[in-house]
């Protein structure tokens, strides 16, 4: 399979079996109301952690969260400090692990708290 292949694949899997989410960076650290960039409905697959992946600071308010990153390009690459609105509950983002193939981002995943 080709990267685009892969991508598309994932696309349809999260547009069928996820939900959406709002991804966002805040551009301006202190103004009121705060600046940010948002990307709206992207699609996301959204889970709570195993017991088993409950470990040090990790715990039950964390998720993880597979985005692909069809719709992402203005905010690659996520970062941590970076959020997610999961519905309607703002969430941080502490990991991010991209998945390549080719060289090819093809898949994102994120560890989420709060």
């Amino acid at each position: 399979m080709t990267p685009s292949e892969i991508i598309a694949d994932l696309d349809a899997a999260l547009r069928d079996a996820g939900e959406t989410i709002t991804v966002r960076r805040y551009t301006v650290p202190a103004d009121t109301p705060r600046t940010t960039t948002d990307i709206d409905g992207v699609p996301a697959a959204v889970r709570a952690l195993k017991a088993e992946e409950l470990v040090g600071p990790i715990n039950q308010t964390w998720s993880r969260v597979v985005l692909s990153p069809t719709l992402l390009a203005p905010l690659l690459p996520l970062v941590k400090g970076d959020k997610v609105v999961v519905q309607g509950r703002e969430r941080n983002v502490e990991f991010m692990q991209p998945f390549a193939v080719q060289s090819v981002l093809v898949r994102i995943e994120l560890l989420v708290s709060g």
